[in-house]
């Protein structure tokens, strides 16, 4: 009896959709699954006819067709513009040499969003704001280039598509609709998105088992993100700054400042830090983990854990040692939110025009920049001085170099009281 040809279901059709424009490609079912069809000219150059089970069910579902969709996308160019044998691309996509298929793709969207949890809940957290702000905004770009058919095939092309996207102005008024600059032209996005991308890579791919080819080779990244422009020398507070500023501020964040200044700690760091007893015999706030980062010849590296030596303030500790396992801080705390708190206060502001008047910038990070500034006012060794701040030698010669006529003449004044 002849087989009844069942009339085709829209989801089908749009399914099928999926290869429209892409000449020789098609997609049918196969024994319940979707399988893919290459089938090409003999004359002119055409890759060899090939076809193969793909590793999902032929069935009315979103994930089936976000997965069959990507997965098509991203081997098509490999295929017809590369050589690339269909077995080998899909291989390469599916990392299956390693990992069941059925395990490994994810759609670009849903890795977005598992990303942002990881970087809101695990490992160094961040808060909301400052995702949005140094992750968002490039991923939300990211995506448009990692899905449709021209999609970005490697972590590189899709690293200068969105440096190079030229985004509009979507707030209302009279600059709604005008051009934005590039990233790629503004040093500091520049570099932020480019590391924002590249650790959003690496997560798709240790994460999600995305192929390597997502993954941004050092050389690659170093290019990208370019040198980041000149920078401006940071400001450095007095004593009588910084004590004003702590009376301005809720309780929480003044004592954020307070242990910053003293210990010349990084925001974030708090979060690794405990209380042990030294070689000494006395209590001594230890930083136990370091802070990852990409030396200069492309190879990642973490600087080693450290014990905190106090430079007090105003000649006071503030018992913060003895204190630190009840001291009262803010659920979460870095650099951006310590900003922003500090950018409320109108003397804060004040402070930045008047470094700002003397060619200066004042970023929270000049709280750990003053620590630096009077270490070596006061004659603390160099390499003692970076070894309590967390960063190489070399590091600290490049950022903390700022020297004044006043800086310079308090130490002469120390070292040689009789010149008053």
């Amino acid at each position: 009896m002849p087989r009844l040809k069942t009339k085709k279901q829209t989801w089908e059709s749009r399914l099928q959709s999926t290869t429209t424009g892409m000449r020789g490609w098609s997609l049918s079912e196969h024994n319940g699954k979707v399988r893919l069809r290459l089938q090409f000219p003999k004359e002119g150059g055409w890759p060899a006819n090939a076809q193969t089970n793909l590793p999902y069910a032929w069935e009315p579902s979103a994930e089936t067709f976000t997965a069959v969709q990507g997965l098509v996308t991203r081997i098509y160019k490999p295929v017809m513009e590369r050589g690339v044998t269909l077995k080998a691309a899909i291989d390469d996509v599916l990392a299956i040499s390693d990992h069941k298929a059925q395990e490994v793709v994810t759609p670009w969207p849903g890795i977005v969003s598992a990303f942002k949890d990881y970087k809101l809940t695990q490992g160094n957290r961040i808060a909301e704001a400052t995702f949005k702000s140094s992750y968002q905004r490039y991923l939300d770009v990211a995506l448009v280039h990692l899905q449709g058919r021209n999609a970005a095939t490697t972590g590189k092309e899709l690293t200068e598509r969105v440096l190079t996207e030229q985004r509009f102005n979507k707030k209302p008024g009279k600059v709604y609709g005008q051009p934005l600059k590039k990233w790629i032209d503004q040093p500091k996005s520049r570099q932020e998105c480019a590391l924002a991308l590249k650790k959003f890579t690496e997560f798709a791919v240790s994460r999600h088992r995305q192929p390597q080819c997502w993954l941004l080779s050092e050389e690659d990244y170093f290019e990208l993100k370019g040198d980041g422009g000149t920078r401006e020398p940071r400001a450095v507070l007095s004593d009588e700054e910084v004590m004003k500023v702590i009376s301005l501020l809720p309780e929480t964040w003044a004592n954020v400042v307070k242990i910053i200044r003293i210990f010349g700690f990084r925001a974030w760091e708090h979060r690794v830090i405990v209380r042990r007893i030294n070689e000494a015999g006395e209590p001594q706030l230890f930083v136990t983990e370091g802070k990852t980062h990409i030396s200069r010849r492309g190879v990642k590296k973490k600087t080693p854990a450290r014990w905190l030596v106090p430079i007090p303030l105003m000649g006071n500790t503030f018992n913060l040692v003895e204190e630190w396992e009840t001291l009262k801080l803010p659920p979460t705390v870095n650099g951006k939110q310590l900003g922003n708190e500090l950018r409320k206060l109108p003397y804060w502001r004040e402070l930045m025009a008047r470094a700002k008047a003397h060619g200066e910038e004042l970023p929270p990070y000049s709280l750990r920049h003053s620590y630096s500034q009077l270490g070596k006012e006061a004659g603390v060794n160099k390499a003692d001085l970076c070894h309590a701040m967390g960063h190489s030698e070399e590091v600290h010669n490049r950022q903390y170099t700022t020297s004044t006529a006043a800086s310079v003449r308090r130490s002469f004044q120390k070292a040689f009281p009789e010149t008053g």
